[in-house]
């Protein structure tokens, strides 16, 4: 728990300290001696009683607010390893800088610093309880301090629920769990919920979407959440996500180690629906439909096999390339239904989509694609408020004849080369005209290594915290290019 207290006096508390102003800060001389302030440096000792914790901040002209989490997050962990159930927090040094903007920042770190996946142990992990107290801001603004505090919590607490889901291994989240998991989060924040069973997908043609889904034991599913956030306007944001629980490759069969990680391939779909959750629990000014396709994808007697010619919810033929190329198949047909069923007037699809995108950029930048430049601007802005980082693929038409089938309209994988490009290409060719971008987040959905102190090994919960301020407008203004 996280409160905004600037009189609370605890047996422990955490001081941020900038490498270029020790002599003028609180830091003691013979601290000095000993911390120097560089970058997520850290140091604690006893004064009078009280355990005092110092985290070093760098230079100030370099801070950014994702330093900021990632200090908020050391600090957190500091005190957990130190047993600190009740602690104060001493912002004043990043309020100076950062105001209110900061706010999210310090809660989500310290939140998701703190975050590890459960699992299944035979003796459980004991829950760490804690309450810590914000402090260093002007005692007058304490009550808005305190919402913004408690919407960020709520933002970092989904994000911890699509890092759990896609944690949770594949033999454990099914689509009929998965969904089931989906439509119940989302009822608890007030949505509206529909479940578009296989009989009826295959009443509307969407013949992408099931040659996936029936490969599997388990019923396909494709879940629909409504929030309705702002009447007074009337554009719909589809939210699309990719929600493939498990991924063999079917007949182009991955290999062991491919096999591993594949429990993470849902990690879109997650993503999406810890968004519009936390939209909706915040009461978020905002119209969203978040639609999530949910399979399995199988090596069986109803699997598709390269070559196979299958025809779209948008009446395109499609030549099946590679059955591991399903994610985009499922995306396209979801894409189609959020416009011709949900009337839609934008799209933003979230996939852990290609190999190719991990490859180029590692677990630093997903890949953002778009038909719309402002639209894109606008997620961008998102992304810099999120802490995310994204990295613009082309769109350049000489690319298109990568997407042109042997026998039908399209083949959904690329032959040679390419292969985030022509996977966004393919998507783009199912949007209809609409203002769509497309995020490929198969690098940073999940770290083996985490690359910041808020992260942990395993899922990021990687966008949902970019769709979030999508979306809601009237959080904070924070602008981090």
């Amino acid at each position: 728990m996280i409160l905004v207290d600037n009189t609370k006096v605890c047996p422990a508390i955490v001081h941020f300290a900038y490498q270029n102003m020790l002599e003028d800060s609180k830091v003691p001389q013979q601290i000095r001696q000993v911390f120097d302030g560089t970058r997520f440096s850290e140091f604690h000792t006893f004064q009078n009683d009280v355990l005092v914790v110092w985290i070093g901040l760098g230079e100030e002209d370099t801070l950014t607010l994702t330093h900021v989490k990632s200090a908020a997050a050391l600090a957190a962990k500091t005190m957990h390893k130190l047993k600190q159930a009740e602690y104060q927090v001493d912002a004043s040094e990043i309020i100076r800088l950062y105001g209110l903007d900061s706010i999210y920042d310090l809660t989500s770190g310290m939140m998701l610093g703190l975050y590890q996946f459960e699992g299944y142990y035979q003796t459980a992990k004991e829950k760490y309880q804690y309450t810590a107290y914000l402090q260093g801001f002007e005692s007058p603004y304490q009550e808005e301090f305190q919402d913004v505090v408690d919407k960020s919590a709520v933002v970092s607490n989904y994000i911890m629920m699509a890092r759990d889901w896609v944690n949770t291994p594949g033999n454990l989240l099914n689509p009929l769990t998965f969904t089931e998991q989906i439509i119940s989060a989302a009822k608890d924040v007030g949505c509206e919920t529909k479940v578009v069973e296989a009989e009826q997908a295959k009443e509307l043609g969407m013949n992408l979407f099931l040659s996936v889904g029936l490969s599997s034991g388990y019923p396909c599913k494709l879940a629909v959440l409504r929030y309705m956030g702002n009447p007074d306007d009337k554009e719909v944001t589809a939210l699309i996500g990719k929600g493939v629980t498990l991924d063999t490759g079917g007949y182009s069969l991955k290999t062991n180690a491919g096999l591993i990680n594949t429990k993470c391939d849902m990690g879109g779909a997650a993503a999406v629906t810890a968004a519009i959750c936390a939209l909706a629990k915040n009461k978020a000014q905002a119209n969203v439909v978040a639609v999530v396709p949910v399979v399995e994808n199988r090596l069986s007697n109803t699997s598709s096999v390269p070559g196979d010619v299958i025809t779209a919810m948008n009446g395109k033929t499609v030549e099946i390339f590679s059955s591991d190329a399903e994610g985009r198949l499922i995306l396209a047909d979801a894409i189609t239904y959020a416009i011709r069923i949900e009337k839609a007037d934008r799209i933003v699809d979230v996939a852990t989509l290609t190999g190719a995108i991990a490859n180029a950029y590692g677990n630093i930048r997903a890949g953002v694609m778009t038909n719309n430049d402002c639209f894109e601007d606008e997620l961008l802005r998102a992304g810099a408020r999120a802490g995310e980082k994204y990295v613009d693929l082309p769109t350049d038409e000489e690319y298109q004849d990568m997407l042109k089938g042997r026998v039908a309209d399209l083949v959904n994988s690329a032959r040679y080369g390419c292969g985030s490009i022509v996977a966004g290409l393919f998507l783009r060719e199912f949007v209809e005209n609409h203002p769509w971008i497309h995020l490929d987040i198969a690098g940073v959905a999940d770290v083996s290594k985490p690359v910041y102190e808020f992260q942990s090994e395993g899922a990021t919960g990687a966008s949902t915290a970019t769709m979030y301020f999508l979306l809601d407008r009237h959080f904070t203004a924070a602008d981090r290019y």
